[in-house]
Parts: C-alpha cells; structure tokens; sequence
C-alpha cells in the first residue's frame, strides 16, 4: 500500500513541478515578478494556518520554528523568487529543463564538501554542462538563464541541507514553519521593493484567469502539497520514484508551454535536453545503488 501511495505522490509532483513553470508566467507577464510571489505566498500562508492550527491541532514550537530557518530560506524563499525572476527573462521552457540540474550540482557540491571527486562526478558534471550550453544556443545564455542555474544550485544547497539538519516533526508543521519563515523574509523584503500590489481591482473573466488561478494554484500546489509529497517521500523510502518525478517534470513543462505560451522546442533544445537528463540518469542511478 506505502508503494502505491509513493508512485502516486511521484505522479502529482511531477505534474505539479511540471506545470510550476509555465503557468507561472502566465501571472508574472501580467502582473510582475513580486506581486505574483508575494500573493502566492499569503494563499501558502492561510492556507498552512488553517491546516496546522484548526485541521492537525498542531501547537507553535519556537525551537521548532528557529530550526527551520535556513531550509525556509534557501527552500521556500530563494529558490522560488529566483525561479520567478527568471521567467520575467527567458522562456519557461529553458527555465524548467535548466533548473532541473540541481541533482548534478549537489553531487559535485557534495564531492568538495567531502574531499572526494570521483572521475564520474567529473563525467557526469562535463555532460551537464555541455547539454546546457547546447540546449541554449544559438542565442545564448541570458541573465534568465543565469538566474535559473542560480536558483538550481542554491536548490542543491537547500537538498544537501535537508540531510544534514534532522527535524524530528510531522509533515504539516514542517511545511508550515518552513513557509512562515518565507513570508517574514519577504515582508521584511516588501519596503525595498517598488512593486504594485493593487491586483484586486482587475476582476475580471480573462484576468482571473490568467492570474488569479495561477496565484491560488501556486499557493496551494507548489506551495504546499508539493513539499507534503517530497517530504513523504522521502521519509518513506521512496527516492528512486521521486528521482523519476524529478526526470518526468521537465517534459511535462515543455508540453504545457507549448499549450499555454507558443513556446516550441528547438532541436538544439531538445538534444541539450537529452544530455542534461542522461547526466541526471547516471546520479541517480549512483544513488539509487548506495
């Protein structure tokens, strides 16, 4: 039963993280870059406040809260406003395929953290690399596609983290601390920022659409039941489908945004693609065997 409740939670992560992308930008086009991340983190908030407090009965642990700090940081508060960034830059094609070389990042992290760079570390980062230059040619890379491997490797960051730091606490009040500590980075980010948040007055049949669903999706999905999934399984022993997740998300982005936002895929694209996903392969087929 645990092994069909692992296989369906890799199939809704890799829906979710595959449709992140695309229907991101859906919103950002629209209404920029920090209005959309600071709604879609009240709705995560609100949201994680009803479930901890009213559904799981859960108590506020301070101890608990301040443990949480560098994984909310790196987790829920950079990666995501990175991610966001760049898709005001670049497509959410080349978006989604290039952050999804965090798994190749942390293993060569994890090689000079322990003083040990195997030759195939060294294989398989030559091969990454090599798959991102070729997926962003010809034109070449942009501060977009610079900010999405910014966020891929502070992604990696926050993956090596998770392992080392143990918190011995449930699933809700994991995420909850985690987006808790987001949403007080954020406000303390808010008087710096010259951002129009004024996005309530535009209600509208089109407008709802294109933003206001994507805010809630993002809030609720990835926001939170995405992290619930990841984390389940993870403590479930369910690594080698979440690896599959982690493969599959990349393709179900590209046919999204070739839906919602007339992005093709070229086939420098595609064969660049092709190499970043067989570098993946071989981590995680390591992994996998350890």
């Amino acid at each position: 039963m645990k092994q069909i409740k692992v296989l369906l939670c890799a199939i809704l992560i890799s829906f979710i993280w595959g449709s992140a992308f695309p229907i991101s930008k859906l919103a950002i086009d629209q209404v920029g870059v920090w209005a959309f991340r600071i709604y879609s983190l009240i709705i995560s908030v609100i949201f994680l406040c009803f479930v901890f407090f009213f559904f799981s009965r859960c108590r506020f642990n301070f101890r608990e809260f301040v443990n949480s700090i560098p994984l909310g940081f790196l987790n829920v508060f950079l990666v995501p406003i990175l991610n966001s960034l760049a898709l005001k830059y670049t497509e959410a094609v080349k978006a989604s395929v290039l952050v999804y070389t965090m798994p190749v990042m942390a293993t060569v992290v994890l090689g000079v953290i322990n003083k040990h760079i195997e030759t195939r570390s060294v294989f398989v980062s030559l091969l990454c690399i090599s798959g991102i230059f070729i997926f962003i040619s010809p034109v070449g890379i942009s501060i977009g596609e610079m900010i999405i491997l910014l966020s891929a490797f502070m992604w990696a960051l926050g993956t090596i983290l998770s392992e080392k730091i143990t918190m011995k606490i449930n699933l809700t009040s994991k995420v909850f601390y985690q987006n808790i500590v987001s949403f007080i980075f954020l406000i303390l980010l808010i008087p710096f920022l010259n951002v129009d948040l004024n996005i309530l007055s535009n209600i509208h049949s089109e407008f709802f659409m294109s933003v206001y669903i994507p805010i809630i999706y993002m809030g609720i999905a990835n926001g939170v039941i995405v992290y619930v999934l990841w984390y389940y399984m993870i403590g479930y022993g369910g690594a080698k489908l979440s690896s599959y997740s982690i493969l599959i998300s990349p393709i179900i982005s590209v046919m999204i945004s070739s839906y919602l936002l007339d992005e093709t895929m070229t086939i420098s694209m595609i064969i660049g693609m092709l190499f970043i996903l067989l570098s993946m392969l071989i981590v995680l087929s390591e992994k996998n065997k350890n």
